[in-house]
């Protein structure tokens, strides 16, 4: 039987946002992964990159790049337990979500992206009078067919400005629980020059308190626990793998 969705929120009525300092891209995605495997408590995380980090979808060929050269321009390279394709992340505010589906057990990974996303929307829209939007069914001018980069290659659940892909996401589901990923570009990188770009550092304040708005969920500032920064410590190790980053 599955609990009540109102147990589910009275256990975990409050709600954690950890905001990091700028991390390798192994520490990012190991501390991402430690979420989903400890399952503490529904937690927000925003954070940034230390260098320039080339992630690859989980899925994805590492032939679809030519990641030596990008490891030798002094990227860091990481595969992300999340789907989808490559992501440059860099001059971008990215966050991640991490929460028990039961929360919210009639919505699914699909239609809640979709919510997020509009809720994303409007809170930008409201912070720089732009109009972000969810792409629905319009085609986009910074789609390529083909092309392994996660921005030149949209659905309908994608958050869009002008025509061109803004955010990318991801999602991983696993015992009941779901990590959400996000990346918000700031300034669109070189390599994927026709995506959209918002222009400004987003107000992550705003942010916290508009998603937790639409959970439900008191997003209260807090820090990491220890049994979290031991298992990303323990995670580190793999996506610091070259076996893992070349998986096929």
């Amino acid at each position: 039987m599955k609990p009540d969705p109102a147990d589910v929120r009275a256990a975990h009525s409050v709600a954690r946002c950890l905001l990091d300092q700028a991390l390798p891209g192994a520490v990012n995605m190991a501390r991402d992964a430690a979420l989903l495997s400890c399952r503490l408590q529904p937690t927000l995380r925003f954070y940034q990159w230390l260098r320039p980090t080339l992630s690859l979808g989980y899925f994805q060929a590492a032939a679809d790049l030519p990641l030596e050269q990008f490891k030798a321009q002094g990227f860091d390279l990481v595969r992300r337990r999340t789907g989808g394709k490559a992501i440059l992340h860099h001059l971008e505010q990215t966050y991640s979500l991490c929460f028990p589906e039961d929360l919210l057990p009639h919505k699914g990974p699909a239609n809640l992206m979709r919510e997020l996303h509009q809720c994303l929307a409007d809170e930008i829209n409201q912070q720089a009078e732009l109009d972000v939007q969810v792409r629905s069914e319009q085609k986009l001018a910074s789609d390529i067919p083909g092309s392994p980069w996660c921005f030149e290659d949209s659905s309908a659940l994608d958050l869009v400005q002008g025509r061109r892909k803004l955010v990318g996401s991801a999602a991983r589901r696993s015992a009941g629980w779901i990590l959400f990923h996000g990346s918000l570009v700031i300034k669109a990188p070189e390599q994927t020059p026709r995506i959209a770009e918002l222009g400004f550092s987003p107000d992550v304040e705003g942010i916290r308190c508009a998603f937790g708005q639409l959970m439900g969920l008191d997003f209260e500032v807090g820090k990491w626990e220890l049994e979290e920064l031991e298992a990303s410590e323990r995670l580190k190790q793999q996506f610091e793998s070259q076996n893992f980053l070349l998986r096929t």
